[in-house]
């Protein structure tokens, strides 16, 4: 009983230091934020990114983008953080087959059955919502999507 208790408490433990807050990505750049004035660090808090933060700046506010493209324009090269929303889109429930099971039966027999098995149909999709241009490690533009 106490392996199992301590077993859960490690994997709770390891859950919470998979998640990423603003907290952690301020101190994982502790330098860089404070650096900057308490209402910069304000708005970064609140997940503001605006024309001429740092990719640092970025990281704090939004964490790590989910998808990162190097373009070239006319200007020189640039770089844009990606940022997505994802969702299931359910569309209905669908049979994948079937479940054989028995059950023991007066006598020593037994009674065979057949069942069939749903499974809920649903696609992952995804959308951008945020996307940041960096150009000489600054942010030159943000399109963020209309909520």
């Amino acid at each position: 009983m106490k392996t199992l208790i301590t077993s859960l408490v490690i994997l709770c433990a390891a859950g919470f230091t998979g998640c990423s807050t603003f907290n952690s990505r301020a101190q994982a750049k502790s330098a860089a934020f404070n650096a900057l004035p308490a209402q910069t660090q304000q708005r970064l808090e609140k997940g503001k990114v605006t024309v001429g933060d740092s990719q640092d700046m970025v990281f704090i506010a939004l964490d790590k983008p989910d998808a990162t493209r190097n373009i070239t324009t006319a200007n020189g090269p640039e770089t844009v953080w990606i940022y997505k929303s994802y969702w299931q889109n359910y569309a209905g429930t669908g049979w994948v087959g079937w479940h054989r099971y028995y059950e023991p039966q007066f006598g020593g027999a037994y009674a065979f059955y057949h069942q069939q098995v749903p499974l809920a149909l649903s696609t992952t999709r995804s959308a951008d919502v945020i996307r940041v241009t960096f150009k000489n490690g600054k942010v030159v533009a943000v399109n963020q999507a209309a909520t």
